[in-house]
């Protein structure tokens, strides 16, 4: 499992974390959740070794992560970031293709181009293959970044769990590549990877996690099932947002609608949406 024990991060004269404990296990996927500043992306860049800890500690399968050699940890740990800068006219299929570097150590032979190829259409962008990447829209920019870290911990080494660490990774998409990505990474869990992503939408976060980390001001409110976060309660708690929350007809899911912050919100409208 990926863990951290009571982690705190302090940069820039403030603590950005504080006393921070999560644990991402193999098989799950956990969301983490809060408002802007809360320390999310911290967080994640923390668990995945960006970040060193200012306090407290990160272990990787029963190993402090600091201890993993960078080219082990790159073969079971994959990272999405908010945005990958890449200038160069490389085609979509040979940045994927860069997700193999930790396996083949820049030799890439046709195993490594039949994984990066079932990983462009595991992300849905088989037909960009021949693109150049700077010729992509946002969006299929972030779908080729998601093929490219799905290859590369598309097959760990035996006995080794894989984490994938996704940060934001719907921001940029439609409607339906949204759902697309957080299937993709569903079935990473079921084949027994630990999934841990960064999520604003409460309702994708509660349709397809199956832990949230509620974070407020860099400290962790609550962790738990859907069913136990996606309160009215802990929501107003962490964004100061009111929020009628009913069952998903189909789904049976936490649905969460947003009514209004406590300040926009007059007295008596809090009856007439029924709370």
């Amino acid at each position: 499992m990926l863990k951290a024990e009571g982690v705190g991060v302090h940069l820039g004269g403030r603590w950005l974390l504080e006393q921070v404990s999560l644990e991402a296990i193999p098989g799950e996927v956990i969301a983490i959740i809060g408002p802007n500043g809360a320390g999310k992306s911290t967080l994640l860049k923390t668990l995945a070794g960006e970040i060193r800890p200012t306090r407290g500690s990160v272990s990787m399968a029963g190993k402090p992560l600091a201890d993993w050699p960078a080219r082990e940890r790159a073969c079971v740990r994959a990272v999405l970031p908010q945005s990958s800068t890449l200038a160069f006219a490389f085609r979509a299929f040979e940045v994927v293709l860069m997700g193999r570097t930790p396996h083949s150590r820049g030799l890439e032979g046709e195993r490594d181009r039949h994984i990066a190829r079932e990983a462009m259409a595991a992300a849905g962008v088989a037909h960009l293959t021949e693109r150049l990447y700077p010729t992509l829209s946002g969006g299929e920019r972030q779908r080729v970044q998601l093929a490219r870290v799905l290859a590369q911990i598309w097959e760990a080494p035996p006995d080794s769990p894989r984490y994938l660490l996704l940060d934001e990774p719907t921001a940029s998409l439609d409607l339906t590549h949204q759902h697309g990505t957080l299937v993709v990474a569903r079935g990473f869990a079921r084949q027994g990877a630990a999934v841990i992503t960064v999520l604003h939408d409460l309702n994708l976060a509660a349709q397809y996690a199956d832990r949230l980390a509620l974070l407020k001001d860099g400290k962790l409110l609550v962790v738990g099932p859907p069913d136990i976060v996606l309160t009215a309660e802990w929501i107003e708690t962490g964004f100061g947002l009111q929020t009628l929350v009913l069952r998903h007809p189909r789904l049976g899911c936490p649905l969460v609608i947003a009514l209004g912050t406590a300040s926009v919100l007059q007295p008596g409208e809090q009856l007439a949406h029924g709370e």
